[in-house]
């Protein structure tokens, strides 16, 4: 399969990107700045392109079977970046006539605490407008045409696959308190073939 990726820079989007080579995709990687981005392989191209200068990648969506979103922004002021990058993403996904789109948010967009303590009473708060954003982002992806899914991570953290994870069908899961960047990973990819997810939001944590 033909994969576009977005937020190929950060964590989560190297290891989906190392992922996806070893499942024998044949990957796009579409970043804001190059040099940033050190993998190379033969089934990975590298193209520049900014999520919120929709023209910019535009030529890099072309002849694509899928899109997988995991950018990524943090700010602790009022913001648009992730309901603004859905939008260019989902209109040129449209122009290039590409329909499957897995795209990353988080669990934090629940208004009802899940997760740890620490993040419900601490970390969640400070997040706000980050999660603001995403509900809008999942807005847009829920409001368009295309073949999408939603996946909302518990807290994340650097750790080996352990081949193992849960998913709640709703959007929402009980005791959702982590999952590993790699792991989230591998289920990012498994929604590629999963029919039964299409047109869903999921939440998936150990």
């Amino acid at each position: 399969m033909k994969l576009a990726v977005f937020g190929a820079t950060g964590g989560t989007g190297r290891e989906l990107i190392l992922q996806a080579l070893d499942r024998g995709h044949e990957v796009t990687a579409i970043v804001r700045r190059p040099e940033a981005f050190t993998l190379t392989h033969a089934r990975l191209r590298t193209e520049m392109g900014d999520v919120m200068k929709p023209d910019s990648f535009a030529p890099a969506l072309q002849h694509q079977d899928a899109v997988l979103s995991v950018i990524g922004k943090n700010s602790l002021k009022p913001m648009t970046f992730y309901r603004q990058s859905a939008r260019n993403i989902v209109d040129q996904m449209n122009k290039a006539g590409v329909q499957r789109l897995v795209c990353l948010t988080s669990i934090g967009v629940l208004t009802k605490p899940v997760g740890p303590l620490l993040y419900v009473w601490l970390i969640k708060p400070l997040l706000r407008n980050i999660y603001d954003d995403m509900r809008h982002m999942e807005q847009t992806i829920l409001d368009s045409n295309l073949a999408w899914t939603i996946v909302r991570p518990s807290f994340l953290f650097d750790g080996k696959r352990l081949g193992r994870y849960r998913v709640g069908s709703s959007g929402e899961l009980a005791h959702a308190n982590r999952i590993s960047r790699a792991d989230l990973a591998s289920c990012l990819l498994d929604q590629l073939d999963n029919q039964e997810n299409r047109q869903k939001t999921i939440a998936v944590a150990y």
